[in-house]
């Protein structure tokens, strides 16, 4: 199975070319593993040779992928192909349109409009492409459902929505969290109560444990756990981090309200898990449009604040919850 797509590989990993696309690096990554190492069951005494493409010019090009001393069948990796000199781009599309059988050319680019003109060059030579978006929020419980199977554990939705509550959006955390509690659990299902007992106190939860509870308008509770988030150590740029988030979540929720859109319709436009909805629609009678942006622009000064604009972050954190807590409904 392939790591990033999930498709199985046909291909032979000589006498191909293929184009890695796209800013998700975990699953970029994913992807050109699976290409090399499929390159290296085949032969497994090719060369690997790995280059920025930022370096290439027509002569190195040449040595990147041609055969050596050593072995007559080589593994090339171009990193950030969107990078590749204007006189290199031509000669590049000939070898990736044509590699020969002892050639297995692997390019990544990182997505968006650099190198563009290459870029659609490769693909009008009909080039193998994976793309490697990061999935949206409410497909993230998919992921990690998908992400258990390879660690050989089962993990329900209750399972997984905890954990990205706890864990956060970032691929490569959510992968090292299934990681460390698939060793824990030693082969047995792992529910939500294990990953909620397991993430307790850690200072990346804080800081969406404090959001949360200003969302939910309860001033005391807010206040003990952003002091209790600074005492654990949490940075205070996670915090406004996670305020931004959670209050421009608040601010879509409030604005398809009416649309008679199912939950996860509703969350696909939001842009957060579909379990975040019952969050949502509790908190919802806290706020109204104006309170939410009041809010943004008073986040949006702490998070300056914090970033080098005030000498004391632990209090720009607890004036901004304040200040936020008091554009509430009442």
């Amino acid at each position: 199975m392939s790591p990033a797509g999930g498709k199985l590989c046909l291909v032979n990993a000589f006498g191909s070319s293929l184009l890695v696309t796209g800013g998700e690096q975990l699953l970029a990554s994913r992807a050109v593993d699976a290409r090399r190492d499929a390159a290296v069951r085949e032969q497994p005494a090719a060369d690997v040779n790995r280059i920025n493409a930022l370096e290439l010019a027509s002569s190195m090009l040449s040595e990147v992928v041609g055969g050596s001393l050593f072995s007559s069948h080589i593994i090339a990796i171009v990193d950030d192909v969107g990078a590749t000199p204007p006189e290199v781009v031509d000669q590049l599309v000939s070898v990736a349109r044509d590699p020969g059988e002892e050639l297995c050319l692997i390019l990544v680019h990182e997505g968006g409009n650099k190198g563009k003109g290459l870029i659609d060059k490769l693909k009008k030579a009909g080039i193998e492409t994976e793309s490697v978006a990061a999935p949206k929020a409410w497909e993230l419980p998919k992921f990690c459902a998908r992400e258990a199977k390879r660690l050989k554990v089962g993990l329900g939705q209750e399972a997984a929505e905890a954990l990205i509550a706890a864990v956060g959006t970032d691929l490569r955390s959510l992968t090292s969290a299934l990681s460390q509690l698939a060793d824990d659990a030693g082969g047995d299902e792992i529910d939500a109560k294990f990953v909620t007992r397991y993430f307790a106190g850690r200072a990346e939860v804080t800081s969406f444990a404090v959001a949360d509870a200003v969302l939910a308008g309860n001033t005391s509770l807010a206040m003990e756990r952003l002091r209790w988030a600074l005492h654990s150590g949490t940075a205070p740029v996670l915090v406004t981090s996670a305020m931004a988030g959670a209050f421009r979540g608040m601010g879509k929720y409030l604005d398809a309200q009416g649309s008679r859109m199912n939950e996860y319709d509703l969350a696909r436009q939001i842009g957060v898990p579909s379990f975040k909805m019952k969050n949502y629609a509790t908190a919802s009678r806290n706020w109204q449009q104006a309170g939410i942006s009041a809010a943004i622009k008073l986040i949006a000064l702490a998070d300056a604040d914090v970033k080098g604009a005030a000498t004391n972050a632990d209090y720009a954190l607890e004036k901004m919850v304040l200040g936020v807590l008091s554009n509430r409904r009442h």
